[in-house]
């Protein structure tokens, strides 16, 4: 035998030995699964060389200069991006569970001692420091909508301003938020409190002014008809101020992308003013805390759930700036959360 393979056989014992002992002291990691991996690839490679030929084969290198050597290399490089992307994954939802809970927390904390009957139509609004424009909107809503009495809720998320008191002297029912959670995780805190006190139809809208209370009808009419489950309020069958050209095109370029991949024709993937139908709503499991409404539209065509648009009218904010960051920020990060959602399933 070789010295190189006694070299091979005496790491891989070594590095099995590590592993063993490690485990012997604390819960196993994932890197101690690619250490035990890599002293069992390194021992049987060692004994039986001939299984090197598996992989230069397989990688057409029998003929090359050094062939066992790249392939053994290559084949290498593979498995451990292969181990990078599913550590990542474990990654991701060991946080998502961390983030549930302290979702959870956060929500029981904002919401002690309330519960009201909501028994009508929600309007729930996230809102991050807009005490300049909440105030207008919510005293704006309508008492009634189609017969149904409407409920603003206003999910305060960690605000530094006087969001909440300003929200909550217009009329609005406040989840006052202790810390900052993300758009996305204010508006499930804000979904779950409506669905579990009683709503019929929820409607999102945010809090700066953007979106209009006459259009709210357009979006809540069609599933108290009973003819869908959610309903996304449309600006390209509507009107809104114009935008900067790059974050044009870059919606134009998702919404085909996305019409793509799941096969529907939808003209506003990125549209926050949304109804959808309470007691459907109790499937929908999200997860994003930002850039969350092309996740919303996934989630939906996966359930199978019934989707249309309606024209509306996006006008500019009244006060304050936007969240959103600029355009190659949003761009990239929109598209991150829509083809995670997307490989995820």
């Amino acid at each position: 035998m070789s010295a190189l393979r006694l070299g091979g056989i005496l790491v891989a014992l070594v590095l099995g030995f590590m592993v063993l002992r490690g485990l012997s002291r604390r819960a196993p990691t994932s890197a101690d699964g690619l250490g035990f991996l890599a002293a069992l690839i390194l021992l049987a490679v060692s004994l039986f060389p001939g299984l090197v030929n598996v992989p230069t084969d397989l990688l057409l290198l029998g003929r090359a200069p050094r062939g066992r050597l790249l392939a053994l290399i290559l084949f290498s490089n593979i498995v451990l991006w292969f181990y990078t992307f599913w550590s990542a994954g474990l990654h991701r939802r060991s946080h998502e569970r961390a983030d549930g809970q302290r979702e959870a927390l956060v929500a029981r904390i904002a919401s002690q001692g309330a519960s009201p009957d909501l028994d009508g139509v929600v309007i729930v609004m996230p809102a991050y420091n807009e005490e300049g424009s909440v105030g207008q909107v919510v005293r704006g809503l309508p008492a009634e909508i189609l017969g149904q009495k409407v409920y603003p809720v206003v999910v305060a998320d960690g605000c530094s301003d006087q969001t909440a008191a300003v929200a909550r002297s217009a009329g609005a029912l406040v989840l006052d938020l202790p810390i900052n959670m993300g758009g996305g995780a204010a508006i499930r805190i804000g979904y779950n409190f409506a669905a579990q006190n009683g709503a019929r139809v929820i409607v999102t809208m945010d809090a700066d002014g953007q979106h209009l209370a006459s259009d709210i009808e357009g979006l809540v009419a069609p599933i108290l008809r009973g003819d869908t489950d959610f309903v996304i309020g449309s600006r390209r069958l509507g009107s809104f101020e114009k935008v900067s050209s790059l974050r044009s095109a870059g919606l134009s370029f998702f919404n085909l992308f996305l019409n793509l991949l799941l096969q529907t024709r939808l003209t506003d993937c990125s549209s926050g003013f949304r109804a959808f139908d309470a007691h459907k709503l109790t499937h929908l499991e999200t997860s994003e805390s930002q850039y969350h409404t092309s996740e919303t539209i996934m989630l939906v065509r996966r359930l199978g759930l019934r989707i249309a648009e309606r024209p509306i009218t996006v006008q500019r904010r009244i006060a304050g700036q936007s969240k959103k960051g600029n355009d190659l920020v949003y761009g990239y990060r929109f598209a991150r959360t829509m083809l995670t959602r997307w490989l995820r399933g």
